[in-house]
């Protein structure tokens, strides 16, 4: 990587794609669990519900950790010794689960995994970034989020299958091992560190002021009505995930449906999630973030409502994939577009922070309408929200 450095999607784009795949990478480990969930806590003491909440609340918790280091990490580390620092992370979750004796070790193997996926998904999110520069960087984030997100699709469904049809754990776990150390190979070997990029960018783009360094996180979370606006939207988005990943798996397999429908509906949202971020991305290039992350907050908001009616419906998963493919890459776009490349790792991390405790949110709205008996009603809850938040969006984001 001697030759000068330049911005730009095509001028970038060996590096863009390998940059994909890594993100690719990232979504299959994670797609890994969200399949084998119900089978991993089957033997628990607490109900298969309970069992599925704690999971996701405690791979949210330490995913939203990770996220808050990462900004930090990046400037102190370097890019790659991070994404490195990641993955390494991220090998230990299979190997753990692979002799987990107890429940305590897979918990653990659950924190490595949201470790591992804050420090690798974010770092790749600023990678892009960093290489791609303002014109195309709408395009660069659906590009990115629909390799993830086809990725946490395709494995859910093949893992899914596969211990529906086998009765076996071991080989997934086996393949999710050898995705991870591929992916380390990569990140050792292959990637680079963007940081050159980012010193052209900062002598190109000096529209943003810099902000005092200790002040990001608070400065990006509250006080900057933009990044504000996105950052809490971002929180009740994967809110509405969480209640997805914990609660569906428990409605259908208590009305006697097979894992394999877990993995095909939760395979339907995540692919559509995906395919449409071709789509979206370019469109939050040039046109109106608040128009498309309205839109997509309300047909999220309907959908989750008629899941809760009947979760079985192929369609309300179709649609939620959608709506979520509006708004995932356009809140990056807008966390970008609203932050100068010298804070901007920190301005991401505190957005993903946030953004990833929504998963906690989402399991706590699911523990509350498990005390009362109404486990489906949790999806009526973060529907509500999720269609309030588009009414603040559309007040609010100026």
């Amino acid at each position: 990587m001697g030759r000068t450095k330049s911005l730009g999607l095509n001028e970038n784009a060996g590096l863009f794609s390998l940059l994909v795949l890594m993100s690719a990478f990232v979504g299959t480990m994670v797609g890994f669990e969200r399949s084998l969930l119900p089978e991993l806590t089957k033997d628990w003491e607490l109900s298969s519900l309970e069992a599925s909440l704690l999971m996701v609340a405690v791979f949210g918790a330490s995913k939203a950790v990770a996220n808050l280091f990462t900004g930090k990490l990046i400037s102190d580390m370097g890019r790659k010794r991070t994404l490195i620092l990641g993955w390494l992370i991220a090998l230990q979750a299979p190997l753990i689960l692979l002799h987990a004796s107890s429940g305590w070790l897979i918990i653990l193997a659950n924190i490595a995994l949201g470790l591992s996926q804050g420090f690798t998904w974010s770092t790749t999110v600023m990678m892009k970034i960093d290489i791609v520069g303002l014109a195309k960087r709408g395009t660069a984030m659906g590009l990115n989020e629909s390799a993830g997100y086809l990725a946490v699709g395709a494995s859910s469904f093949a893992g899914a299958y596969y211990v529906h049809e086998n009765g076996m754990l071991a080989p997934v776990l086996y393949g999710a091992l050898g995705i991870g150390l591929i992916a380390t190979i990569f990140a050792v070997f292959l990637v680079p560190d963007t940081q050159p990029w980012v010193d052209l960018e900062h002598k190109l783009h000096t529209v943003i002021p810099p902000v005092k360094s200790d002040n990001i996180f608070l400065h990006t979370s509250f006080k900057e009505a933009k990044l504000r606006n996105i950052t809490w939207a971002g929180l009740v988005n994967n809110a509405n995930d969480g209640v997805l990943w914990a609660i569906l798996p428990f409605l259908l397999i208590t009305q006697g449906s097979p894992l394999t429908l877990v993995g095909w509906l939760t395979g339907i949202h995540a692919s559509v999630w995906g395919m449409g971020q071709l789509i979206t991305g370019p469109l939050s290039n040039k046109g109106d973030l608040k128009v498309l992350i309205i839109s997509g907050m309300a047909i999220q908001g309907c959908s989750l409502l008629a899941i809760g009616y009947n979760p079985v419906l192929i369609l309300p998963y179709i649609l939620l994939g959608a709506g979520t493919a509006m708004v995932y890459p356009t809140f990056l776009v807008g966390i970008s577009n609203n932050s100068h490349p010298s804070w901007r790792p920190k301005a991401m991390s505190a957005y993903r922070f946030w953004r990833d405790m929504g998963y906690v949110v989402g399991a706590l709205l699911g523990f509350v309408a498990l005390q009362f008996g109404q486990a489906h009603t949790a999806f009526y809850g973060i529907a509500l929200l999720t269609l309030l938040t588009a009414g603040i969006f559309w007040r609010g984001y100026r």
